[in-house]
């Protein structure tokens, strides 16, 4: 649990000037994102198949501060995208976030050795989100289960 310092040092990040992108195959999962988004007055785009996510992210006017990703996609693994945003010399300094339901003992590691910058474990949760987020935003470690 935080303690009131900490809570008051993570919430003074501009969720309004943040551009997201969001690419989730799920709609329940797409659902839950995407009404957090508008509720924090974040500007988001979303790609539910991750195909051609950094095309996408190029043509984001402002570019994505942050990337959500879904570890499990249709035709492609969220561990292949983030190596071709990691390849991408506009794209490679982006937050990129891991979101799954995948099992946590198993995936964090692999997310950590991948490259991630940080782990939400789905269900997200709508009370612990916007915490999480501006943590992330402000470099602290997330790897969190829910």
């Amino acid at each position: 649990m935080e303690n009131a310092g900490t809570e008051a040092m993570s919430q003074d990040v501009d969720l309004s000037k943040l551009n997201a992108l969001v690419v989730e195959d799920d709609a329940g999962g797409m659902a839950i994102i995407g009404v957090m988004m508008r509720y924090l007055g974040i500007k988001a785009y979303i790609n539910t198949t991750g195909e051609d996510v950094v095309t996408m992210a190029h043509a984001m006017q402002p570019p994505p501060d942050i990337i959500f990703l879904d570890l499990n996609l249709p035709r492609t693994t969220g561990y292949e995208i983030l190596k071709l945003i990691r390849a991408d010399s506009k794209m490679k300094s982006v937050t990129v976030v891991a979101v799954t339901a995948q099992d946590a003992d198993t995936e964090i590691p692999k997310c950590k050795e991948a490259g991630f910058d940080a782990y939400i474990g789905k269900p997200i949760s709508r009370m612990r989100f916007p915490r999480q987020l501006r943590r992330i935003l402000k470099g602290e470690a997330v790897w969190e289960t829910y």
